[in-house]
């Protein structure tokens, strides 16, 4: 821990406010240009991210964990630990107030910012328009803590570094603080980091080839369909070429000289010609993972934000078997607005065995002769006696296209002092392409069901004269057969939203989905507490003004494996 020093400190506040935000640099082009092509790690904002209005749209959500985190700090005798409280205590008290957070970093009511990595060095760059704001919060914290940093100076710029590690055989690595032309860069100095690279982490030397030679961005946001707002990516190739080579890159040339300096090489293993070999093949073939906005709606009141992560495949025998599995997600699931909370798994069930058999074929064949890679391929083939057991028995499931389930509405009330489920609007359905049949099948093992029959669009059975519930729960759930699907349902919303199932077909149209609004599951639940005078931890308390949305879904296509997901705030005052 006492290695730790102020690392996290800026960093938590600099990339916290990154990640919560979304920012990036003054120039695209110019910050661009000084990113490598060959970087194994890039993300920024490459328009103005209106980060006031965000944050004032945003719920104001004050973690008692975080509090207690931050006190915690404070009561470490470290000064390292205590500037680095003030710091989060700073950065916390931004989220509540918007202005209040412009004002003390220095920012503008839009931002831009980067983070990428020159090989292992992480660079991370925040457009700032009063500098004098961030010199002037560090100057207040050094004097309250004793932590105080140094100076240095690389041609025209000035810095200040703060302690990471202690001194260790003569050697130290400090986070480096720096402003120039509106910029405020925060990264690492230390022996392992030449003067040359400090300097293009500084901006003022160009890579031989930087991103904004190569169309690198502009092919990702056209082949994803990603707004031009935000965009970032994990490049497997450069880092396999620098775990894999001596100098292929500047990630390989920072590992090799780290293990000179240590006197051993952890990575030889991997620089044989053969593991060199078949893990760039792998590389090949899994190339990069990219993600970014898709969608970009902000103002006071509201904000809605959309973004994309796509783990990108060429390996068409592995995508084409998971393409196969894609399932039915029906439309009641994917509406955030209208539920609850719903989720949905699509699945083709008949298709399990034989996707499973072509992606076990897949990572078995051909052998490795590379011994890690050939290890892990044998514990693949280990397992594959138990995944053959699980497509066999997939087969008695066949016809299932589908699972979903949602939530429309509840609410609770009291009732003797104790909480009572007044109301529970809700769908259970399974999408099959005979649900008549695969009932009539479920029959042999639920007796309670053998003197049930059920015909498409026939009359509903009530499930409580054959699996009775308590009273007081006021549950009276409904099994019927609505078109290809096998439904059980509650209330009248749960009758209203089967009845729009019934005239959805079956089609292979996505894999995962899950939607919710926390307000809508929260707030019964707190109604509920406060009836009965029950008091609601201080853990959950934070939560009770979280208006906010989302939904998440996963997909296969000819890219890659897709995650989108979409999130809905509206403001606290709202």
């Amino acid at each position: 821990m006492k290695k730790l020093l102020i690392p996290i400190a800026v960093v938590a506040v600099g990339a916290s406010a990154y990640i919560y935000q979304q920012q990036q640099s003054s120039d695209d082009n110019n910050v661009l240009s000084y990113v490598p092509s060959d970087t194994p790690l890039f993300t920024g904002q490459l328009t103005p991210f209106p980060i006031k209005d965000y944050i004032a749209s945003s719920p104001h959500l004050i973690d008692p964990s975080d509090q207690a985190q931050i006190e915690a700090l404070h009561d470490q005798e470290t000064p390292s630990l205590h500037f680095l409280a003030n710091l989060m205590k700073a950065y916390q008290d931004g989220l509540k107030d918007a202005d209040l957070l412009v004002k003390t970093f220095g920012l503008a009511d839009q931002v831009r910012g980067y983070f990428y990595t020159l090989g292992l060095l992480p660079v991370f760059k925040l457009e700032v328009v009063n500098p004098q704001a961030i010199w002037d919060l560090l100057d207040k914290n050094e004097q309250e803590t004793g932590f105080i940093h140094k100076e240095g100076k690389l041609k025209d710029v000035t810095y200040r570094t703060y302690p990471l590690t202690e001194n260790n055989n003569g050697k130290s690595i400090n986070l480096l603080v720096a402003q120039s032309n509106g910029i405020l860069t925060i990264t690492i100095e230390g022996d392992f980091v030449s003067e040359d690279l400090l300097a293009m982490a500084l901006g003022l030397e160009k890579p031989s080839k930087s991103l904004a030679d190569t169309t690198t961005i502009s092919d990702i946001i056209e082949q994803h369909q990603f707004s031009d707002a935000s965009v970032g990516f994990i490049n497997n190739i450069e880092i396999i070429k620098g775990l894999t080579s001596k100098d292929g890159n500047q990630l390989a040339k920072q590992l090799t000289e780290l293990s000179k300096e240590e006197g051993q090489n952890p990575f030889e293993m991997l620089q044989t010609e053969v593991c060199k070999n078949e893990l760039n093949s792998i590389a090949q073939n899994w190339p990069r993972t990219a993600f970014g906005y898709t969608q970009v709606d902000i103002s006071k009141d509201e904000s809605t934000l959309g973004f994309s992560a796509i783990i990108e495949s060429k390996n068409q025998a592995i995508l084409g078997a998971l393409k196969a599995l894609r399932g039915f997600i029906p439309n009641y699931t994917q509406n955030f607005e209208n539920n609850v909370i719903a989720t949905s798994i699509g699945l083709d069930v008949s298709q399990l065995s034989n996707s499973l058999t072509t992606i076990l074929s897949d990572l078995t064949t051909p052998s490795f002769q590379c011994a890690p890679l050939a290890d892990i391929q044998y514990q693949i083939k280990a397992s594959g006696q138990s995944l053959a057991m699980l497509g066999m028995g997939a087969n008695m499931a066949a016809g299932v296209k589908g699972i979903s389930a949602a939530i429309f509405d509840y609410s609770i009330s009291e009732n003797n002092d104790q909480a009572q489920l007044d109301s529970f609007d809700s769908l259970l359905a399974i999408h099959l392409d005979n649900p008549v049949a695969t009932f009539n099948s479920l029959k042999m093992f639920v007796p309670q069901l053998q003197q049930i029959e059920l015909t498409d669009n026939g009359p509903a059975v009530s499930l409580n004269k054959l699996f009775p519930t308590p009273p007081e729960l006021n549950l009276d759930a409904k099994l019927a057969i609505k078109g290809n699907h096998l439904v059980i349902y509650n209330g009248n919303k749960g009758l209203q939203e089967a009845e729009k199932l019934a005239l959805e077909k079956l089609s292979a149209n996505g894999i995962y989905q899950l939607s919710f609004d926390a307000k809508k599951i929260l707030t019964p639940i707190s109604d509920a507490a406060k009836l009965a005078g029950e008091i609601i931890p201080e853990e959950a308390m934070f939560l009770m003004d979280y208006d906010a949305r989302m939904n998440i879904t996963l997909e296969i296509n000819d890219q890659g494996i897709r995650f989108d997901s979409t999130v809905n705030n509206k403001s606290p005052q709202k």
